[in-house]
């Protein structure tokens, strides 16, 4: 069980560095966006299932899915609050 949240914690902060560094560019505000990415993947593996890429029980397609979607979502919340 502890390597689960061990590989989530990976997934979720390499998601987020993809996400921010190469394709949103985004600088400011990283916690919300980090927070938000760890989130997003914890809830892709929740709400997918074991159906992909399995490590140490973490679905890590799902993973990555769900940690993308929330930090696009959250970088259109941004976009739109300022």
């Amino acid at each position: 069980m502890k390597m689960f949240w061990v590989v989530w914690a990976v997934v979720g902060i390499v998601v987020w560095i993809v996400m921010n560094t190469w394709l949103t560019g985004q600088k400011d505000m990283w916690w919300a966006s980090l927070i938000a990415t760890l989130v997003g993947t914890w809830l892709g593996d929740f709400l997918l299932g074991d159906w992909a890429w399995m490590l140490a029980g973490f679905n890590v397609i799902a993973g990555i899915i769900g940690g993308v979607v929330f930090n696009w979502l959250w970088g259109l919340l941004r976009k739109q609050s300022s």
